[in-house]
This record gives structure tokens, sequence and C-alpha cells, in this order.
């Protein structure tokens, strides 16, 4: 087993929270909407919670896969529970999904940080924007350095450079936020392209 399936395996165990503000009660919920060329892709919106993941798993079972072959979902939500944003993305790893941020849509904390992130490929359409912060613990709320690189990890295993997730973790703070849009996002290897991305770009329109 990697070093990094070590960390997570022990900090998944340990309740945490990522967000400035704990998010309201509730949990995401998850729509179809199809898009003008008739592919159908899940909508996720509101905060991260308990049994969103089998949630989750049932709602893209409805989604079509994009022209490079993965089920396309697109995120809207502030963050909320670590532990169930990392559930999703293992649904996720199954499902072969990529992740979107809509025109007009606010994909923050651990929505952009883990869920967002863990996209095949990765999209920010429009004034679409993402938000990222210090990681903190449930109970005092402090700066957990831990969880910052289990965070940091998992976007590596993925493409993005550790410095530049890491860099945000480090110095914007549990209480803060820093937005990025698709032209910030992109230079720092936030956004990924897909597979013959000339040929797919189109199907990123809506």
């Amino acid at each position: 087993m990697r070093a990094f399936d070590f960390l997570r395996v022990g900090w998944l165990t340990v309740l945490l929270l990522i967000g400035g503000i704990v998010p309201p009660a509730g949990a995401m919920t998850f729509s179809t909407l199809t898009r003008p060329d008739g592919t159908r892709i899940v909508l996720a919106e509101g905060p991260v919670a308990e049994g969103d993941a089998a949630r989750l798993r049932i709602a893209l079972q409805s989604a079509d896969r994009d022209p490079a072959g993965y089920k396309v979902l697109a995120l809207d939500g502030p963050g909320g529970a670590i532990v169930e944003a990392f559930a999703m993305v293992e649904v996720m790893d199954r499902e072969r999904v990529a992740t979107v941020v809509r025109d007009g849509a606010s994909c923050a904390s651990a929505c952009a940080q883990i869920l967002f992130l863990s996209g095949a490929h990765r999209t920010i359409e429009g004034s679409g924007r993402l938000g990222l912060h210090s990681c903190y613990t449930a109970g005092d709320r402090s700066r957990s350095a831990a969880c910052n690189e289990l965070i940091a990890q998992n976007a590596l295993a993925r493409g993005t450079p550790y410095t530049s997730i890491m860099v945000f973790l480090h110095l914007t703070g549990p209480t803060e936020m820093k937005w990025l849009g698709a032209a910030e996002a992109g230079p720092l290897g936030f956004t990924r392209k897909p597979p013959d991305a000339p040929q797919v770009a189109s199907a990123y329109r809506m």
C-alpha cells in the first residue's frame, strides 16, 4: 500500500469538516440535466453530508458518457464533510467521472479541493469559480496540517501539482476563502482537458 493510502485510511477515521463555516443541515441534491446535444449529466448542489456517496452512485446511473468516455458531474456547493467527500470520490473512480463547475456556479472547500479535483478531467465554464482554503478540525476549528496533506496528496495523485493546492491550504485560513475562476485555475493545474479536447470541447457548453 502506498504512503498516501496509509495516510488516507488513518485520517478518514477522524471526523473532520472542511470549510470556514459549518454547512447548513441537509445534504446534496442530485438531478439530471440534458445538454443541447442530448447527453445527460448529473448536477450536485448543496453541502456534502452523510449518505451523499450512496445518493451519487444512484444518480450517476442516469448519466450518459461524454465523447471521452466519462460521466459528467456538475458541482455547485459550499463544501461539507470530508469523510463523505472521499467516499464520493470512490464512487466517482468506479464510475469514471469528469467534473465541471458551470457558468454562475460556485464550488468551494471539500467541493473544490476534493470532489472537483478528483475528476478524470475538469472544466470551469464561464463565471464558474472554485473556493479554496485550509481544512480544520470539527472540534475547535483549528487548522489541520494532516487534513491539508491528505487533500494535497489526493490532488497530486490526480494530476494537480502539489504546490498549487498546498499554497492555498497553507496560506488561506479556515475562516477565509480564495476564489479562482477558469483563467486563474487553469495555469495552476486545477483544470484538466479531456482526451482529444478539440473534438469534445463543445460538450462543455450549456
